[in-house]
């Protein structure tokens, strides 16, 4: 089992992502139910105090903007919104980047140009995953804009 601290897109977010989705492509999709922004690797134990601290820490309004690829394989959306703050208090390293994986087997298709409407995450999540099943362990709240 690992762990990894999240933030999830509202459902409307999701639909515009998968409207624009062409799954006739030959790719390995990633589900929507599961699509995240991941903050932080934990590993095998989550650290929890670290993950508890992100209450009320400020998170920015967010967009998912476009495609790009990881080493030409690993096809993800990009995140239009600073997450560099929240995402080292999490305990992201210096390698992080804010993204939002869509598929596996990219091979350089074609990917139309995109700009979802804008959110505000108003909860961090620690995540369990096990073969391949994501599992909520707890949820912290942050601060936003309509949260203040």
């Amino acid at each position: 089992m690992k762990f990894f601290t999240a933030l999830y897109p509202p459902r409307h977010v999701v639909d515009e992502l998968d409207e624009v989705l062409d799954r006739r492509l030959d790719l390995e999709w990633t589900k929507p139910e599961k699509w995240h922004i991941t903050l932080c690797f934990h590993g095998e134990t989550a650290d929890e105090e670290r993950f508890r601290a992100l209450e009320g820490h400020e998170v920015p309004p967010l967009r998912l903007r476009n495609f790009g690829d990881f080493r030409g394989k690993v096809l993800w959306a990009g995140i239009d919104g600073d997450l560099n703050r929240l995402a080292r208090a999490a305990g992201a390293n210096d390698n992080w980047f804010a993204h939002l994986t869509v598929a596996y087997g990219y091979k350089g298709q074609a990917m139309p140009e995109f700009l979802s409407s804008p959110w505000q995450p108003s909860e961090a999540v620690l995540v369990s995953s096990a073969d391949g099943v994501h599992t909520p362990v707890d949820r912290v709240g942050l601060r936003t804009s309509a949260r203040r």
